[in-house]
C-alpha cells in the first residue's frame, strides 16, 4: 500500500478518474516492479486505496 499510494494521484488526473482502476493498479505495480500481486490481494488494496480516497474526499468538503 504505501509503495503505491504515492502513485495514485497522478494516475488519477491523468486518466480522469475519481477512482483508481484495476488497470491503473496492475500500471503501478508493472512500472514500480512490484511483485505478488495476484488478483485476491488488487482487490484487497483496490478496495484500501477507494477507501481512503472517498475518506479523503468527505474530510476536505466539510
Amino acid at each position: 500500500m504505501q509503495q503505491v499510494r504515492p502513485h495514485v494521484p497522478a494516475l488519477l488526473e491523468r486518466d480522469g478518474n475519481v477512482a483508481v482502476t484495476r488497470v491503473q493498479l496492475r500500471e503501478i505495480l508493472r512500472r514500480e516492479g512490484l511483485k505478488g500481486a495476484r488478483n485476491d490481494r488488487l482487490a484487497l488494496v483496490l478496495q484500501q486505496l477507494r477507501s481512503e480516497d472517498s475518506s479523503a474526499k468527505a474530510r476536505s468538503t466539510r
